[in-house]
């Protein structure tokens, strides 16, 4: 047996059932290993499209995602979309071929250290040292990848180390695809508690991996059984983001906030006093960084920090019966943050927020699921349709990712409809991920939503520079992507107003192939108060 084939049969072992990949020389043994095994290889068009398409695979599903590149470029390629899946905390292990170990000091082909690249956009990185290591190896790093905060792995696999001969097979238990969840000390929870039983005001404030779409009802049951309003930030737009009402006035008049893995970053005005008063402050965190961080940050107002893996600090707060809070201060904040900025009232074109409310007109009863991207379009996405639904791009602020995380969501949930929504800037990173969703035979609905420009940056140049020096970030109507997704083999359908992008949903909806919709609108800044 060959330490691909015991790798191939240590991922059967964790229970993943898909491996998103490009080829490449050092890891066709892995290729040779999966033929007749009960594991589906995606192979997909660019590297890091293979990451994005794991990352929505392991949010949609609640598994660990897998991508599978090879050495040098194609690790490189993979490695860009690290960051977005850092920030979107999703449990993830990118597995990179590597040149030969035997060969280390006679530089040979597609050599490079591939940790030092790697370790600032990852929870852990190494390299395979021994055949026999391979199946340890792999549990060890998806246990890592999804406890604590999670967060992307890495694994770098030496060509010959993967068609090194193994004598034996190795026979992996459940457990150690898992680490022990750290849980709240016998000192915190005390100390946390009373801290939250003396606020007036108090609002609990949870990372991404808390959120509706990826821990569904942790959250309502949290509020349910304390009284106090949980809002989970994911938005690169922090205190602004149209999604989370005007969460700006909540913040600023809460009395004590409890943060649970959510670091005190610039989503928070990096704790800055004028927009975030409150003086008395917890932060639940996954790690010693964050609480030493929060601590410099905040000044003295941190009253508690302690380690606790996020979903059993929720779980232990829910099973409190000592603390309510009060009514009245939780429907106020639940009336703000369910506020949502006003659209124009006429205009001469179809703008964003009517595709988005055609969107969830026509697929209101469909229970979808949105995958959401770029700049104004996603914020304008984000406003309207429901969230604890959909997939965002995360506080990283990366764009692009949409289409093959889409393809993830599509596989790992094939009963759902799956509607990515995306700029047409953002579209041009992976549309050639169309194909990899056709050859699947994937019914998706790709709406791309057409302002003919790099809407954000337009924004920024005419508020910063003056409307007259907008340079660069145009578009044109040239460019049909209608058109090109039917030269990929996809349907391809075209809407300037409501009504056609109405009939333009209810057609994709019962195509059998991948559906672009090419939605021209009238480019306007994201929804804000």
């Amino acid at each position: 047996m060959r330490a691909a084939d015991l790798l191939i049969q240590a991922l059967i072992s964790s229970g993943t059932d898909t491996v998103f990949s490009l080829s490449g020389n050092q890891i066709m043994s892995i290729y040779d290993a999966a033929i007749d095994q009960p594991l589906k290889l995606v192979h997909t068009r660019h590297e890091a499209g293979a990451v994005y398409m794991a990352d929505g695979y392991a949010r949609a599903s609640g598994k660990t995602g897998i991508a599978l590149v090879t050495a040098a470029p194609g690790f490189t390629n993979a490695i860009s979309a690290l960051y977005a899946v850092s920030a979107t905390e999703t449990p993830l292990v990118l597995l990179s071929g590597d040149s030969p170990v035997s060969k280390d000091k006679l530089m040979p082909f597609q050599k490079m250290d591939q940790q030092d690249v790697a370790r600032p956009l990852v929870k852990e990185t190494w390299r395979l040292s021994h055949p026999d290591r391979i199946g340890h190896d792999l549990a060890s790093a998806i246990a890592l990848a999804k406890s604590g905060r999670p967060g992307p792995v890495h694994l770098s696999l030496p060509e010959d180390i993967l068609t090194a001969t193994i004598e034996e097979s190795q026979d992996l238990t459940p457990e150690q695809f898992t680490l022990e969840n750290v849980s709240l000390g016998n000192a915190d929870l005390p100390s946390v508690l009373s801290i939250i039983d003396r606020a007036e005001y108090p609002v609990i404030i949870t990372g991404p991996s808390l959120h509706p779409s990826r821990a569904p009802g942790v959250a309502d049951r949290l509020m349910k059984a304390l009284n106090i309003p949980v809002i989970c930030m994911q938005s690169p737009r922090g205190l602004n983001d149209p999604a989370s009402g005007k969460i700006r006035d909540v913040i600023a008049e809460a009395d004590s906030l409890i943060l649970i893995d959510k670091d005190v970053d610039f989503t928070l005005a990096s704790g800055d006093l004028e927009h975030v008063p409150a003086n008395n402050i917890v932060l639940i965190a996954s790690n010693a960084e964050s609480i030493a961080h929060a601590s410099t940050m905040l000044a003295g107002r941190l009253k508690w920090g302690c380690i606790a893996d996020p979903l059993v600090a929720a779980q232990i707060l829910t099973d409190v019966t000592t603390i309510k809070g009060k009514s009245p201060w939780l429907r106020q904040v639940m009336k703000k943050i369910a506020v949502r900025p006003k659209p124009p009232q006429s205009t001469d074109s179809m703008i964003a927020h009517q595709v988005m409310t055609t969107i969830n007109t026509v697929m209101a009863d469909a229970n979808p699921i949105y995958v959401i991207d770029g700049g104004e379009v996603g914020q304008w996405a984000q406003s309207v349709l429901p969230l604890d639904q959909a997939l965002i791009n995360g506080t990283s602020g990366a764009i692009g990712g949409s289409l093959p995380q889409a393809i993830g969501a599509a596989l790992a949930q094939p009963k759902r409809p799956i509607i990515a929504i995306m700029g047409d800037g953002t579209a041009g990173f992976y549309l050639s991920e169309l194909d990899t969703a056709r050859r699947l035979g994937l019914k998706l609905i790709v709406v791309i939503v057409n302002d003919l420009r790099w809407g954000a940056e337009v924004v920024i140049q005419e508020r910063v520079y003056g409307k007259d020096r907008v340079q660069g970030c145009l578009l044109d109507d040239k460019t049909r992507y209608d058109q090109i997704a039917q030269g990929f083999g996809a349907n391809g359908l075209y809407a300037e107003t409501p009504e056609a992008l109405q009939k333009a949903l209810i057609a994709a909806g019962k195509n059998r192939k991948p559906t672009v919709i090419n939605a021209m609108i009238k480019g306007m800044p994201a929804p804000s108060f």
